[in-house]
Formats: C-alpha cells, structure tokens, sequence
C-alpha cells in the first residue's frame, strides 16, 4: 500500500499521512509536515519541500496503477483552502464539479490516472474500472447490508435507521448521499459508483445519524458545510470504519 511505502521514506518529516486506498481509487485525507521542514518564506532555501516530493511521488503510484485520486483541501496550520487548492491544480487535480463531476466520490478535488499514450479521460477510466462498480445484483445488495451492520455497530447505533440504495437521482437526494435527520433516513445515490465509495458515502452519513441521535446535529445547512467540525468528525470517522472494514474484507480492496 502506497501509505506505507510514502511512510516509510518520508515519516522522519511528516506529522501525520492519512490515505484509503481501493482497487481503483486513492482518498489523501490528511498530509502534515513537521513545522521545521515545511516549505514557508522563512525557509525558503533550506526547505525539502516534502508536500511536493510526497505528492510526486503518490501521483507516479497512481498513474503506474491506473488509480483515482480525490482529496478535500482543508484549512490546516493557518494555510488557506486556496492555497492547497491552487498546489493540488499543479499535480492535474480539477474541481470535482461540472463536466468532471464524478458521482462515484465524494471529495472536492479529483485526479484521473494519464495513462501511456492516452490523454486523461473520464470516460476511459471508468470504462477500464466498469467491474469495480457497483450493481443491483444481489451479493452486492448483501455487502452492503453487512458493511451497514458493521458500521452501526461501530458507532453504537442501536435503533432503525433505513439506508435507502439509489441507482436514480430523486428530489429527495440534494447531493450524491444524503442524511434525513427528520426521519433518520440515509439515502446515498449509487449509479456508476464503485461499491467501496457507497460503502464510505454510508459511514459518512451514519456517522451524521449518531450526531443526531446523540442531539449534536443542530442545524444541518451549517453543521454539514465543509470544513464545519461535525462534518469533519464525519470525515474522520467514516476513514476509520474503512479502515477496521478492510482489515476484515482485504477483497474489498484488491
């Protein structure tokens, strides 16, 4: 796994590295630099630039394995969104939104692999991953059932809440998963999506339903804008229940 091969090399000078990764796709969730080795004005000659060589070297996995990276830039050690934005855009990162919106993720920022002799192609790319996505069949309606119960349990969610599968968009369903606080109801749109991102669409939005249940889902609008700490919680946890998910289902990841 890439996460540990990027550990391995540069952990002397990182804080933290945080990276799912799928047969098809890769999610950086967190990369920090130790203070003394970030790049700044102050060290500006002297620094190693380790979010670069981190990111170069992810990138080169990634087009060599003919995987997907997404990310969501966050405001972290006083660097603006933009910022990260514009540094993300250098390594062929686009917005997750428009003509490259993909439905199948989640995050803000999105990098298709470049594969040899081809230009970056949405359409290639998810024709070459066609049997990673998710279907009506029904051993893939009972995985997800059972990643369902795994996560509930996790969380300690004891009551009924109904996770609804959606291989059409509706009016009910604002974005590509969506949390009721009305009537605890998780509906998450399913269509062209790899099973695994279903998977952390859910424990995304069970971990919204525990904050609601435990009265700590106040205002909605607010409480799931980016960045906002309930939504960031819900980040952390669902790459949690992934993580303990994977160490028992590997195929899921392969």
């Amino acid at each position: 796994m890439i996460e540990k091969e990027l550990l391995d090399k540069y952990g002397e000078y990182l804080l933290a590295l945080d990276i799912s990764e799928t047969r098809t796709s890769i999610r950086l969730s967190m990369i920090k630099v130790k203070p003394e080795f970030r790049y700044n004005k102050r060290n500006y000659e002297n620094s190693p630039r380790i979010g670069t060589k981190v990111m170069t070297d992810l990138i080169k996995y990634a087009d060599d394995n003919m995987k997907i990276i997404t990310l969501t830039p966050d405001n972290i050690d006083g660097v603006s969104v933009n910022v990260l934005t514009q540094f993300y855009k250098k390594f062929g990162f686009k917005m997750n939104k428009g003509y490259n919106k993909n439905y199948e993720y989640m995050d803000l920022m999105i990098r298709y692999p470049k594969l040899p002799g081809m230009k970056e192609s949405k359409t290639i790319i998810k024709t070459l991953l066609r049997e990673a996505i998710m279907t009506k069949e029904k051993q893939d309606v009972l995985d997800v059932s059972d990643f369902v119960n795994f996560a509930k349990k996790l969380l300690d969610i004891d009551d009924d809440v109904t996770v609804e599968l959606a291989f059409e968009k509706t009016p009910d369903l604002r974005t590509t998963a969506y949390y009721h606080n009305s009537d605890h109801r998780v509906k998450v749109y399913v269509k062209d999506r790899a099973k695994i991102d279903v998977m952390r669409s859910i424990a995304h939005e069970l971990v919204h339903h525990k904050q609601n249940i435990d009265g700590r889902l106040t205002d909605p609008e607010k409480d799931g804008a980016d960045g906002s700490p309930i939504e960031n919680e819900a980040n952390a946890l669902a790459g949690v229940i992934m993580r303990k998910w994977g160490r028992i289902h590997p195929e899921d990841y392969v």
